[in-house]
């Protein structure tokens, strides 16, 4: 996976286009300083996702926008439309022709560039704590070469934040492999997070030991426990079985309460009967009396002769009706008395054997209210005796019992959370490693010696044949030139040797099918070498270096894309191969530069 740059153009409001056609595999932009040729290399580095806006210079007045076309592995082919003044980029899936009529697509560059290079799904360690996917940002890194980047004497991995990242996309190029199954380490923040944990824990074991009784052990007070729960059981037990008891004396109470309640309504039912009864007979009696005084009174009566009005002399047969004073009358009435009187006797006679029968039932009534009432007191003697007894036995008091039993119960969980506090600072201070970790190791050694020699080779084709082992450090992703670190050569070779050490890295991941960009540029890799102030480093005629890198370039076949933009002149034969982009710096002679325009 890989792709390959095949157009750059600069556009502009009635500007001709500024356009820079790259071949494949090997594409070379010569000419003097201040043509655009840096320029060129940040006009990249900005259409491939980076944040940097390209400098402003005077040949790009009138000027605002840039397209990049490329053509990816597989073979469609994308445009990249970013404005010179800065923000997003549009990408097309078109040529730059075609992208008036096509819409952009949704797409990020870091995004697209990372599924382009075959490195969608690679995991890379951001920090010995932290990971994430591979960026744009990552691919660009060892890809495209400023100029300040290959005479720099710092680290090939950039600044200290970036440095982790770095080198794992390196080993992701070098090896194909990723830090998907690397444990990660803690954080600074989980770190300080756990501290204040255990500070907190240890701030609550010392709470949790003010509060211990001091001498007592957890088995004491767990033994002391056990012991008021026996007793409060054994209480337990008393109390139900005496609540028992009292509920039987209770429901027997209650029961010949109203046995007793119930027979005296009746016993009062009767005797109000009785009374009743009494009241009858007494007047059956008084009629019986006054109808003994009426019939004592009618012979008297018929013994009476028949006198004359004492006051006027009338006699009596005058005065009244004499058939009423007939013997007749008076024996009728005396008939009638006599029934009214057997009648009477013949009532009083079923009344007082009803009375006798209501006496014999207040009597029996009597008697049972008697008993009755007697039970009652002897069950109410037996309520008092179980309610005394049951105080007696209840020597301890469940109240400061159970106030005892929450005490004991307190400290038995001050020792549990005692405990559990323990166990916690122990585990969380087991999460925090004693000692600083290692760092991280990767299975390199025989990548590592594949690009080593591939870098010898290109160097041997650059014109150091002095040379004899190329070993590449990919803990610090740089290479060893005779044993010695690249970074401790003058300028003119950590450019040349930093070149080598990248286009060999392309080489190997592209012939081994890895993640890789697919392409590398190169700002002036041996302008440093010919400059006459580095030549106390010269070892190799920079004339040799200069035509043997030409010749080495007009003749490679990749794998991979490699675009140099140099000052150093070249030769017409071998121009004549490499069909170089060349720069005049003057409008009056060939292309000035990347813009049409006067020289700066």
């Amino acid at each position: 996976m890989s792709i390959v740059l095949q157009r750059l153009i600069s556009r502009g409001l009635n500007q001709p286009d500024a356009d820079i056609p790259f071949k494949s595999p090997g594409t070379l932009i010569r000419g003097p300083s201040d043509t655009g040729k840096s320029y060129i290399r940040d006009c990249l580095w900005y259409l491939l996702g980076g944040d940097k806006v390209p400098k402003e210079i005077p040949q790009s007045k009138g000027y605002d926008s840039l397209l990049l076309q490329l053509r990816a592995f597989g073979g469609d082919v994308y445009t990249i439309k970013r404005s010179l003044f800065g923000g997003g980029a549009e990408i097309y899936a078109e040529e730059i022709e075609g992208i008036k009529s096509g819409e952009p697509l949704p797409d990020d560059i870091g995004q697209l560039l990372v599924g382009l290079s075959g490195a969608k799904e690679k995991l890379l360690l951001r920090s010995a704590a932290k990971r994430g996917p591979m960026t744009g940002g990552d691919l660009r890194h060892w890809s495209l070469l400023s100029q300040p980047a290959m005479i720099s004497e710092d680290p090939t991995t950039g600044a200290p934040t970036e440095q982790t990242q770095r080198k794992a996309a390196f080993s992701v190029f070098l090896t194909g492999q990723d830090d998907s199954s690397v444990v990660l380490a803690q954080s600074k923040d989980e770190k300080i997070k756990l501290k204040a944990l255990i500070a907190a824990i240890e701030k609550d074991l010392e709470r949790v030991n003010s509060e211990i009784p001091e001498g007592k052990t957890k088995i004491e007070i767990q033994d002391a426990l056990t012991k008021v729960d026996e007793t409060l059981d054994m209480l337990s037990t008393q109390q139900i079985e005496r609540s028992s008891q009292l509920r039987e004396i209770r429901n027997s109470l209650s029961t010949t309460l109203k046995e007793l309640s119930d027979t005296e309504k009746k016993l009062n039912q009767s005797k109000l009967m009785a009374s009743r009864f009494n009241l009858l007979d007494d007047k059956y009696a008084s009629d019986l009396e006054r109808l003994r005084s009426v019939g004592d009174g009618i012979a008297v009566f018929e013994t009476l002769e028949n006198q004359p009005c004492l006051l006027c002399g009338t006699p009596i047969e005058k005065q009244i009706d004499m058939s009423l004073l007939a013997k007749e009358a008076t024996q009728k009435q005396r008939i009638a008395m006599d029934a009214e009187a057997r009648k009477i006797e013949s009532l009083r006679i079923g009344l007082l054997d009803a009375l006798s029968k209501e006496n014999h039932s207040i009597s029996n009534m009597t008697s049972e209210v008697a008993r009755l009432t007697k039970a009652l007191d002897k069950i109410t003697i037996n309520e008092k005796n179980a309610i005394r007894l049951s105080v007696a036995e209840f020597s301890a008091d469940p109240k400061k019992l159970a106030e005892v039993r929450t005490e004991y119960a307190a400290q038995v969980k001050l020792f549990d959370e005692l405990d559990r506090l323990k166990s916690e600072h122990s585990r969380i201070s087991g999460l925090i490693p004693e000692k600083k970790q290692k760092p991280i190791k990767r299975q390199t050694d025989v990548d590592s010696v594949k690009v080593g020699e591939l870098a010898q080779e290109i160097l041997h084709s650059w014109g150091f044949k002095q040379i004899k082992t190329v070993e590449l450090d990919a803990s610090e992703c740089d290479i060893k030139i005779d044993g010695r670190s690249r970074l401790t050569y003058g300028a003119g070779k950590r450019a040349i040797f930093l070149s080598a050490m990248t286009i060999a890295l392309m080489q190997h991941a592209m012939s081994s099918d890895y993640p890789h960009l697919g392409l590398v540029v190169l700002d002036s890799p041996i302008k440093s070498y010919s400059d006459p102030e580095n030549k106390s480093d010269v070892t190799t005629s920079p004339v040799i270096v200069r035509e043997s890198f030409y010749d080495w370039l007009s003749k490679w076949q990749g794998p991979g894309q490699i675009i140099v933009l140099e000052n150093e002149p070249i030769l017409e034969s071998t121009a004549n191969q490499l069909l170089p982009i060349e720069f005049s710096g003057s409008i009056f002679e060939g292309r000035a530069g990347f813009y049409p325009g006067i020289k700066s």
